[in-house]
């Protein structure tokens, strides 16, 4: 589906001599000769005849004509216009290949940089989707004091190919997961929560939407199922006096807890998150966090790839915190809004 522009009124006046790229003649005496304007031409292909005007001598010639159009202009016509007079449009965003599903319940996350409170952002939760969206419904609301307060933002990624380095553009930030499914202080096990205690249910539903485009919330539910799997790290033991080789056991997959926002279409997101809502308010906040400062990713350099290939802790350590930011980040509150007059009246605060 290509995106359109509704122009309200596109004066261009248009001649054969302009869109046939002719120069004037010049005359032997140096001057520029009079040339006979040619017909206005519509955006539509089509000429228009405009009527001549009478001047002061008697004499009639044919004058510019400032065609005054009210259409739409579609994203591969403002591409052909640019081409066609030498001009440059602004780019046209484009739509989301479908409608959005609908949002059936509202949450608030609320947000602080160092300790000083930045705001509030709402996300409207597409609950009818799928077991990853109650999901997250569920922790976003709270279930026996389990939720993402005092959950920190571990990651903010940027745009590798962004030419200016001094302006690079977030495409989307991830907070950090919930480590263990249970109650805060008691240490009892919440195992009623939607999908599961794994990623085996939530990981059925990658892939039923797309991050085609900014403002979208996601749950991180797998491993990018590209990249190699890391290789089970040894060590030598002693054993009742013989050495036996041990081997680490890899670190879990993710549990399906951990949300990321987008800034910009994220098509990385789809292999490994579910998107399970959007921002309705808030981007103002969500503009102060993406513009924080981060650890600069090194992988790109020759020591780090030798000692990770080594097997350096250190190397494995700084791989970890590339895209963190320098500030810290916190949920500082988070819940859901019981009733659409609640949200309305947090809004007018």
């Amino acid at each position: 589906m290509s995106s359109s522009v509704p122009v309200a009124s596109a004066l261009l006046p248009l001649s054969r001599e302009r869109l046939s790229g002719k120069t004037k003649p010049v005359s032997s005496s140096g001057g520029t000769k009079r040339r006979r304007r040619g017909n206005a031409i519509a955006m539509d292909g089509s000429k228009t005849n405009p009527e001549p005007t009478t001047l002061a001598r008697g004499k009639t010639r044919r004058r510019d004509v400032l065609l005054v159009a009210t259409t739409t202009i579609t994203a591969a016509s403002v591409v052909e216009m640019s081409s066609l007079f030498g001009c440059v449009f602004p780019p046209v965003a484009s739509a989301s290949a479908g409608s959005s599903p609908a949002v059936t319940n509202t949450v608030f996350f609320e947000f602080a940089i160092d300790g000083q409170k930045i705001g509030r952002v709402v996300v409207g939760v597409y609950g009818d989707t799928s077991v990853t969206a109650q999901r997250f419904l569920t922790l976003s609301k709270g279930i026996r004091g389990l939720s993402y307060r005092r959950k920190p933002i571990i990651g903010i990624e940027k745009n590798e190919d962004d030419t200016k380095a001094n302006e690079e553009t977030p495409l989307w930030i991830t907070s950090a997961p919930i480590a263990k499914f249970e109650a805060p202080g008691t240490g009892d096990a919440i195992d009623d929560v939607p999908g599961g205690l794994t990623n085996e249910e939530v990981v059925k539903d990658v892939g039923k939407i797309k991050h085609d485009r900014a403002n979208l919330v996601s749950v991180q539910v797998r491993e990018d199922p590209r990249m190699p799997k890391p290789e089970p790290k040894s060590k030598l033991v002693s054993n009742r006096g013989k050495f036996e080789r041990v081997y680490e056991p890899l670190p879990p997959e993710p549990n399906g807890t951990s949300f990321s926002i987008t800034y910009a279409p994220s098509a990385d997101l789809d292999v490994t998150n579910v998107v399970v809502g959007e921002v309705l308010s808030g981007f103002d906040v969500l503009a102060k966090i993406g513009a924080l400062p981060t650890v600069p990713d090194n992988s790109n350099s020759p020591f780090f790839q030798v000692a990770k290939s080594i097997g350096d802790k250190r190397a494995l350590v700084s791989e970890k915190g590339f895209g963190k930011p320098f500030a810290k980040v916190i949920i500082t509150q988070n819940g859901e809004f019981a009733s659409k007059k609640e949200e309305e009246g947090e809004k007018d605060e």
